[in-house]
């Protein structure tokens, strides 16, 4: 429901830029829709019905490791050495993460994997906006990505049973007003404002928005009473290490 209400709301704009993109733009926009916007929601809703959102957060940090590397291996970008090792320092961090069995409320940390196959997708996304779509307008770019992954999930939505919840269930219409929110604040405004910084910059510099996810996630979690345990901030802290070797500019 959030990315059917978010691609209804840019409908307008999408609706308008189809008509006067190329197939070739249109091609790479289906891509980022489906990677970055369609398989990413699925595979973090699922995974935080068992997870803490602390250590969802923490994860999420990975982003900026998997685009170095996919834009290495797919995009033939160049890397220096020391983004190699911060690679290497993030991936190790993650790991021991994911390994602290038990972690959070739930003992369910294979979920954790996930979310890592989230972060690949987010890497993967954001190096085709910024080695195929630098053309494109970032509201364009939004608006028909959205779009693309709108139209399979109304259809899914629809025959999963929504329409019988928001009829039956006295809490449905509330529920909805806040993935309406989430869909026109958290995906449709936040994947514009994401694109622009993307094609103004470098993917690798915008995917180090996920600076802050660990501290943004952090703090929600202890506010709504889930445990976050010193052998997790120490994982964060080595990822968010290896991120920062990864992101930091060379010394001139």
């Amino acid at each position: 429901m959030r990315l059917s209400i978010a691609a209804l709301v840019l409908l307008p704009i999408s609706l308008r830029a189809i008509r006067r993109l190329k197939w070739d733009d249109l091609k790479w926009i289906l891509v980022v829709g489906l990677v970055g916007s369609g398989i990413p929601a699925f595979l973090f809703t699922n995974s935080q019905v068992h997870l803490d959102s602390s250590v969802a957060g923490i994860l999420n940090s990975l982003t900026p490791l998997f685009t170095l590397i996919l834009g290495i291996a797919l995009f033939r970008k160049p890397a220096e050495p020391r983004q190699v090792v911060g690679v290497l320092i993030g991936l190790s961090g993650a790991i021991a993460l994911v390994s602290l069995k038990g972690f959070g409320s739930t003992s369910h940390w294979e979920y954790s994997i996930l979310i890592v196959l989230a972060t690949i997708s987010y890497g993967f996304s954001v190096n085709t906006v910024q080695s195929k779509l630098k053309h494109v307008k970032a509201l364009e770019i939004t608006a028909l990505s959205l779009l693309a992954a709108g139209i399979p999930c109304s259809v899914y939505a629809l025959n999963s049973g929504v329409i019988e919840t928001i009829q039956t269930n006295p809490n449905a219409l509330r529920s909805l007003g806040f993935v309406c929110i989430l869909a026109i604040g958290g995906t449709a405004m936040a994947n514009m404002m994401y694109f622009w910084l993307t094609l103004q910059t470098s993917a690798l510099i915008a995917s180090s928005v996920t600076y802050l996810m660990p501290l943004v996630s952090a703090s929600w979690g202890l506010y709504i009473g889930e445990e976050l345990h010193f052998g997790h901030v120490i994982c964060g802290i080595i990822i968010l290490s290896g991120v920062w070797l990864v992101t930091r500019k060379k010394a001139s």
